[in-house]
């Protein structure tokens, strides 16, 4: 490997550093455990690191690689904006309800606590109000 790798500890993981010509070393890849949380270096560490080095592939492979890799960006951030404009768009009944009275300018329209509904399990009908009030008379 490159005598310009090392590695370093920063609290939380071990993260593998790139010293460069000038200035500080960069941070180059982070190990991490599938979850996220620590895990000591170990061989697959090697191979990702392995995997990113451009320096042992020609140039026809690298300019391929970043075009596949600039593509899927450019398929991610498309993705992420269709889903963000479909989020925004989405309306369930109630919303589109207001929407169109509002467009037809109904005031407040057909609102729920608005709304008178008939109690229909209990109570007398009108033909036994009438007749209760015939027999009392």
């Amino acid at each position: 490997m490159d005598s310009r790798l090392g590695i370093r500890w920063n609290g939380e993981h071990h993260v593998i550093t790139y010293r460069r010509p000038q200035g500080d070393a960069v941070n180059v890849y982070r190990v991490k455990a599938e979850d996220g949380g620590y895990r000591p270096p170990d061989a697959r560490d090697l191979i990702a690191l392995r995997g990113g080095d451009l320096s042992q592939e020609g140039m026809k492979t690298r300019l391929q690689k970043l075009s596949l890799y600039s593509e899927r960006i450019r398929e991610q951030a498309k993705k992420s904006a269709a889903d963000n404009i479909r989020a925004m768009t989405l309306d369930n009944k109630n919303q589109l309800s207001k929407m169109a009275i509002q467009a037809a300018n109904f005031s407040k329209g057909n609102a729920t606590f608005r709304r008178i509904e008939q109690n229909r399990t209990g109570g007398r009908t009108w033909e036994e109000i009438k007749g209760a009030d015939e027999a009392r008379t």
